[in-house]
């Protein structure tokens, strides 16, 4: 499947479309496979279920369907990445052992973790990192951007109580609704956590939506999660308590949502949560100060949404371990192939391979 071509993909979108067919087309990835010297690959995932054949799917980024997630295991292993658990991974790095390596991890802890996905890593034997929201767990707070998505869908027009100006959107027709989204998604990561449940509360008044009742038909509850637990393939990580853009807090703020989230959910599971993950996570949401709180924690590593691969070098940097993120609008394993070349992410990176400050 390659949803990129649909109408909901974004210009961005079109545009990395246009790069991979470019580097494909030059054989730069090809160049890459013969001297790139990558490690290792951690992927990213956020929800797994079969296609939703809808008008509006502002989010359809952070999903992919499970036969691609299967088409993805197969090729990553067949490209000589072998899937093994993030602590194995962590070994290989701190002890130079030569063997390629790659992770499965999944983010927020979604119930299609446990219907769609999990299925899948059993037939194939695996294992992958859960990373958790406890907030999500515990119904205390929302997820915004599913809330936003809703909002924006039951809605004719919609006011965002902007604290630098109102804005008025309409959002009677899709195109109208897409725009709608992207100008306040935009807005969001640059606000302050307490100020964005604030703001998204007030839209989920105005459209009418009960935005913890979302959060519950949508999130594992604790039960789920310690079932998850349990499971061999499965470890559990830390994604923060409230899921903030972490940049957006002050210090303080940004070590209570770590270290709390860590503590409850090792509570409920009864095992040491070892591993974190960064809400967001690209380059504006989890930087150097950030890493080095996950460090100074005691976590043993914490992924960022930066693209990119893992390299030997990586080892003095767990906490600020790169992701491939399996993306909606690119499901295809031609752009598959390229990603796992490093070639797209060297090239981003103006030809450096460790994308850290």
């Amino acid at each position: 499947m390659n949803l990129v071509q649909t109408e909901a993909a974004t210009a961005a979108y079109r545009f990395y479309d246009f790069a991979f067919r470019a580097i494909r087309a030059a054989r730069i990835d090809r160049a890459f496979d013969r001297v790139g010297g990558a490690r290792g690959v951690i992927f990213a995932l956020h929800r797994v279920r079969p296609y939703q054949n809808k008008p509006f799917q502002p989010n359809l980024g952070l999903e992919v369907t499970p036969e691609f997630l299967e088409a993805t295991i197969r090729h990553t292993q067949s490209r000589g990445f072998p899937f093994v658990p993030l602590d194995e991974a962590l070994r290989r790095l701190d002890t130079h052992d030569s063997g390629n390596f790659a992770v499965m991890t999944l983010d927020d802890g979604y119930y299609d973790t446990a219907e769609h996905a999990l299925p899948v890593l059993e037939k194939h034997a695996v294992p992958a990192t859960v990373y958790i929201a406890s907030g999500f767990a515990d119904r205390l707070h929302p997820l915004w951007w599913l809330t936003l998505e809703e909002a924006i869908k039951q809605s004719p027009s919609i006011i965002f109580p902007d604290p630098k100006g109102a804005i008025g959107l309409a959002t009677d027709t899709v195109c109208k609704k897409r725009e709608a989204f992207r100008q306040v998604h935009h807005r969001i990561l640059e606000m302050s956590p307490d100020t964005v449940e604030t703001l998204m509360g007030d839209l989920a008044k105005q459209a009418g939506i009960d935005a913890i009742a979302l959060c519950d038909a949508t999130c594992l509850d604790w039960s789920g999660i310690i079932a998850l637990a349990r499971h061999p393939l499965i470890t559990i990580g830390a994604h923060t308590v409230s899921h903030p853009v972490l940049t957006r807090c002050n210090a303080p703020e940004a070590m209570v949502e770590m270290a709390r989230s860590r503590a409850a959910i090792e509570d409920h599971i009864d095992k040491p949560v070892r591993h974190l993950a960064y809400p967001n996570g690209g380059q504006g949401h989890a930087g150097p100060r950030e890493f080095s709180m996950a460090k100074a924690l005691g976590f043993a590593s914490a992924t960022t949404t930066r693209p990119g691969l893992v390299y030997q070098a990586h080892d003095q940097w767990p906490t600020a371990l790169p992701r491939v993120s399996l993306n909606g609008f690119f499901q295809s394993i031609e752009r598959l192939d390229t990603m796992l070349s490093g070639a797209p992410f060297v090239l981003r990176n103006l030809g450096s391979r460790l994308n850290i400050s």
